[in-house]
């Protein structure tokens, strides 16, 4: 369900057609779980940036984060009242989710018509875990406080996501990266030129030149439990992208790993300390590391981004209460994880048509052959 919307931006008095993201509150069993969504290593980057440390350069007033290689530059760093952190990648990936509904992503050519998009507000805030609903009250003194408190909610998520489009306006990327198999060089490329929360509704118009790098994209699947994961808990939340992407890949499908991940590849995500450092600390690793990568993952699973998960063998068999009792570090990092996401997408049909298509290609390939031997 969309709601096409406008929004002019400043820079060139040019108004372009946004789209309503979300549709308006519907019983919870007709809520999309995931979005579509176009996404690469600049915008992955910007998951693990959450909550690290920022060089702050007083000369120039700029705050600097890095996550492998790229960096994030915000200006204008002192006047922010915000940091970077799981709530602006929430923001950023709904937006640019709205992005993907808007412009054609199903053929080869592909062109960003429309850069701007619109986000109710309520809906939004709804999702992200703000109790913005008012609840039925006995009587019209108890009503006027609930619509108070309803009110404060809204309020404080308003600031929350004015602040985080403050760091997007703000920010540029550079990095290097494939897209399409052709290697790209991006400088210092602005993320939004244009946002603002109006009547009811987040609005966000990306620059011209990172419309363009979007829509070159692959598609991945953005959970929406996601967004209700505790915006405190950024190894939570780095893990179940990590989860989301690895089941929206067809090769994962195709060789039966969608679901099976290793524990030292979400370890990777997180800002949890190095066997190294808990060593030297001569401190328990399994308290240090274990117990709060697997209280993460219940996390994911109390947020509804997860069915359930436990430790598996190679080919997703579970393993016995003593093969789970790991005697060493070595041992649990190489071990897997299996999970089970929740209203997980279904790739049959998908996975179906690239199968027909490869024996297409095949039965064309042998055909020339035949030929050519003739």
């Amino acid at each position: 369900m969309t709601d096409n919307r406008t929004l002019t931006t400043p820079q060139s008095n040019r108004v372009t057609t946004g789209i309503l993201i979300a549709p308006p509150p519907a019983p919870e069993a007709e809520r999309e779980s995931f979005l579509p969504m176009l996404h690469g290593k600049a915008t992955d980057a910007i998951a693990t940036m959450a909550g690290e440390m920022v060089t702050e350069n007083k000369l120039n007033n700029t705050g600097v984060i890095e996550a492998g290689k790229v960096k994030l530059v915000i200006e204008k760093f002192n006047e922010l009242s915000g940091t970077l952190g799981v709530s602006t990648h929430k923001l950023l990936s709904t937006a640019v989710a709205g992005f993907t509904s808007l412009n054609h992503t199903g053929t080869s050519k592909r062109t960003a018509s429309f850069n701007g998009v619109t986000i109710p507000l309520k809906e939004y805030a709804l999702r992200c875990g703000y109790d913005v609903e008012e609840h039925p009250t006995a009587s019209p003194e108890e009503e006027k406080k609930e619509a108070l408190r309803a009110k404060r909610q809204l309020d404080n998520a308003r600031r929350k996501i004015n602040k985080d489009l403050a760091i997007m306006y703000g920010a540029s990327l550079t990095w290097s990266e494939r897209v399409r198999g052709e290697p790209k060089d991006y400088l210092d490329m602005r993320l939004i030129d244009a946002k603002g929360v109006r009547n009811g509704n987040i609005q966000i118009h990306f620059s011209q030149h990172f419309a363009e790098y979007l829509i070159q994209l692959p598609l991945t699947q953005y959970p929406v439990a996601l967004l209700g994961v505790d915006e405190r808990n950024n190894n939570a939340y780095s893990m179940g992208l990590a989860m989301a992407e690895h089941y929206s890949m067809d090769n994962n499908h195709i060789k039966g790993t969608a679901q099976l991940l290793k524990v030292k590849t979400l370890l990777a995500l997180t800002d949890l300390p190095s066997i190294e450092k808990v060593r030297a600390l001569r401190v328990s690793w399994s308290g240090r590391i274990k117990e709060p990568f697997e209280n993460s993952l219940d996390a994911l699973t109390a947020c509804g981004l997860l069915e359930d998960w436990r430790y598996s063998k190679s080919k997703g068999e579970e393993l016995t209460d003593e093969e789970a009792n790991f005697t060493s570090y070595e041992e649990w990092e190489d071990t897997l994880v299996q999970f089970t996401l929740r209203n997980a997408p279904d790739h049959t049909a998908r996975l179906e048509a690239r199968a027909e298509e490869r024996k297409e290609r095949q039965a064309k390939r042998r055909k020339t052959t035949k030929r050519k031997a003739q």
